[in-house]
C-alpha cells in the first residue's frame, strides 16, 4: 500500500488547507505544521484528519506513525483540543462579541472602526484556534473597508450632486444623509449575515478579505 502525505490527500480531495480546517475542526495551523513536517501531530489529530479526508491513519505518510497503532479511538475522545490543548474553536463566542461591537456605528458614526479592534484587542488571547482568529481579522478587515468606502461617498455625493445631479435642490433632507443611511442598511445587513454564520459555528466567508 502506498501511503500519501497529508498534503497529497487534502489536494486529491480539491480542499484548501483553510477548508480542511473548518471541516475537521483542526486550527490552520497545525495543518500548515504537519504539512511543512515541523509537527508530526497528535494521534487524535492525524485520525481526526483522516476521518475527515475519508482515509485511513494506515494510508497517511506521518512523522510517527507508529504511536497512531497505540492512540485510543476517535470517538472517545470528550473534547476536540489542539496539540496546546486549546479547545479548538473555543474563541467563537469571543469573534461574536467583536462582530457585534460593530453595531454601536448605528449610535455613532464609524464607532465600529473604535469599538471593533478595542474588543478583538481584550479578547484576543482568549482567541487561539487559527480559524477564530481569521474569523475575528476578516472582521476587522470589514470594518476598515466600509468605513473608507462610506467615507469616500460621504465626499463624493454632495461634490457629484452639485456639479451633476442637483438632486439636493429637491430633497429636504440632503443626499450625503441618505447615502449614510443606505450603507447602514448594508452594515447591519452584513454584520447579521456574519452573525448567522458564526451562530451555526460556520467561519466568516472568504468573501470578506483578511488584510492581517
Amino acid at each position: 500500500m502506498q501511503k500519501k502525505t497529508l498534503k497529497e490527500f487534502r489536494l486529491s480531495k480539491q480542499l484548501s488547507q483553510q477548508e480542511l480546517a473548518n471541516l475537521s475542526g483542526i486550527s490552520l495551523r497545525t495543518i500548515q505544521r504537519i504539512e511543512k513536517g515541523e509537527s508530526p501531530g497528535s494521534p487524535y489529530v492525524i485520525r481526526t484528519l483522516c476521518t475527515a479526508l475519508g482515509v485511513s491513519p494506515e494510508e497517511l505518510l506521518v512523522a510517527d506513525a507508529a504511536s497512531l497503532r497505540a492512540a485510543p479511538d476517535a470517538a472517545a475522545e470528550p473534547e476536540k483540543f489542539e496539540e496546546n490543548n486549546a479547545p479548538v474553536g473555543s474563541g467563537n463566542r469571543y469573534v461574536k462579541f467583536i462582530n457585534f461591537s460593530a453595531l454601536l456605528v448605528l449610535l455613532f458614526p464609524f464607532a465600529n472602526l473604535v469599538a471593533v479592534p478595542a474588543v478583538y484587542l481584550l479578547s484576543k488571547r482568549n482567541i487561539r484556534a487559527a480559524n477564530d482568529q481569521d474569523d475575528a481579522h476578516r472582521i476587522i478587515s470589514y470594518q476598515i473597508i466600509w468605513s473608507a468606502a462610506v467615507a469616500s461617498l460621504l465626499i463624493l455625493t454632495p461634490l457629484a450632486d452639485y456639479l451633476i445631479w442637483h438632486i439636493g435642490d429637491i430633497l429636504e433632507i440632503p443626499l450625503f444623509l441618505w447615502v449614510y443611511l443606505a450603507a447602514l442598511f448594508v452594515h447591519l445587513f452584513l454584520t447579521l449575515s456574519i452573525a448567522r454564520r458564526l451562530s451555526k459555528k460556520l467561519n466568516v466567508s472568504t468573501s470578506f478579505p483578511n488584510f492581517f
